[in-house]
């Protein structure tokens, strides 16, 4: 099991990154109700380089015996290893994150990932990350993400607004999920609003969770929030859970993975690169 690195968020609104080398086989889990080989799925291995493997099934119950196997590489995992990121998706029932049955992911000594407040929020027992409710129906149109200092540090861009969200179809060009409002989050920080609510937040090591019904005083690892809507929504297919970002959103999440767990983003060809090889490309057809 690999644990990162990477930081220390300072009042001064800087956050220092902690190098360490990253593991070159890193296990991932992923909890919702989709069925293998979903969207989410294929956007963690095409753009983080050393994920070796994917387990993906609903771990919403941290003490049954599946989420303990998957997490511990036993029982069908044996001989696997241990799991070093867990991410719980988008398409799924927040009922089965109630009552106190996910506590114990917040217990849990790798980074976390949380891609809705619906499963973050306090309300319910639930995972008690934030003590707010949900919205529905934010309309994202223009330039509709607020990027605060803290999320330019995270996500390599200028603190400003941004079209991090788009509509895949017309029923989902009202965002569904934001935890409501800006405060409540404990030690976290929020990284970017949409319409005055969040969008995206960040716990470091060490920080308090901001409801009551979490379970710690303290998260032991790292712990990133980062809403994504899945609308048009049939059944929590898991079509749609991540095509109601931009690119420059989705890169924001990709970024924001890679600062918060041990995972590494496949980086972007350089348009010096792009330039090199388009001239390689030029001289192969000339020399034909």
């Amino acid at each position: 099991m690999t644990t990162r690195k990477k930081l220390t968020v300072a009042s001064s609104l800087s956050l220092l990154a902690l190098s360490t080398a990253p593991s070159s086989a890193l296990v991932v889990m992923i909890s919702d109700l989709v069925p293998a080989g979903s969207a989410l799925e294929g956007f963690i291995a095409s753009n983080f380089s050393n994920v070796t493997e994917v387990r993906h099934a609903n771990y919403a119950n941290f003490s049954s015996a599946g989420s303990q196997d998957a997490l511990n590489g036993t029982g069908s995992h044996a001989g696997n290893g241990a799991a070093d990121v867990f991410i719980i998706g988008r398409s799924l029932s927040s009922g089965g994150y109630s009552s106190g049955n996910a506590d114990g992911w917040n217990a849990v000594s790798i980074p976390v990932v949380n891609l809705t407040s619906y499963t973050a929020r306090d309300a319910g027992n639930r995972m008690g990350w934030h003590l707010n409710s949900t919205s529905t129906g934010t309309l994202i149109a223009g330039n509709e993400t607020t990027v605060t200092a803290f999320g330019a540090e995270i996500f390599g861009v200028a603190a400003g607004t941004y079209d991090f969200l788009i509509a895949s179809a017309a029923a989902a060009d009202n965002f569904n999920g934001l935890a409501s409002g800006q405060t409540g989050f404990g030690d976290g920080n929020i990284l970017a609003t949409v319409g005055g609510d969040t969008l995206a937040a960040f716990w470091k090591a060490g920080a308090a969770p901001g409801g009551v019904n979490s379970g710690v005083a303290t998260f032991p690892a790292n712990r990133l929030l980062f809403n994504i809507d899945n609308d048009p929504n049939a059944g929590n297919n898991g079509v749609n859970d991540v095509a109601n970002m931009s690119a420059a959103g989705a890169a924001a999440l990709v970024s924001a993975i890679d600062f918060a767990t041990p995972l590494t983003a496949v980086p972007e060809p350089s348009t010096s690169l792009l330039g090199l090889l388009a001239l390689g490309f030029a001289a192969g057809r000339r020399r034909r």
